[in-house]
């Protein structure tokens, strides 16, 4: 296996992490807070909890638009997941990589929007 792809690996890996934390920060003040697993966790313990916000976001007592972000981030960052899985699984594909990287691009962006709004509710 090339550096190359090492780093593209571990890059896809880090940004999966910081836009998970950061999808946990803002659960965490939710006019509802959601609680999800922090830690040493796997992706066993997280990924049902993210496939339940997706469920929940309608139901938060949020303008449509944060609901929006909250189910945007959550539903990225299971896709970028399932890409993540196919690239360490399967033979290396960049486009895989790249697209993870991308997914979580626009995940992390709807999440960060998300918690600007929570952070101006709670001043």
């Amino acid at each position: 296996m090339s550096d190359h792809e090492d780093e593209m690996k571990a890059l896809a890996m880090q940004r999966l992490a910081t836009t998970y934390a950061g999808l946990v920060a803002c659960c965490e003040n939710l006019p509802l807070p959601i609680a999800l697993p922090t830690g040493l966790v796997s992706n066993l313990d997280m990924i049902p909890v993210v496939r339940r916000i997706e469920q929940l976001a309608d139901e938060q007592p949020m303008p449509e638009e944060q609901q929006s972000q909250l189910y945007t981030g959550a539903i990225l960052w299971l896709a970028a997941t399932d890409l993540y899985m196919l690239l360490v699984t399967e033979e290396y594909q960049e486009v895989r990589a790249s697209g993870i990287l991308g997914i979580l691009m626009i995940a992390r962006d709807a999440i960060t929007d998300l918690g600007t709004w929570l952070l101006e509710q709670s001043s």
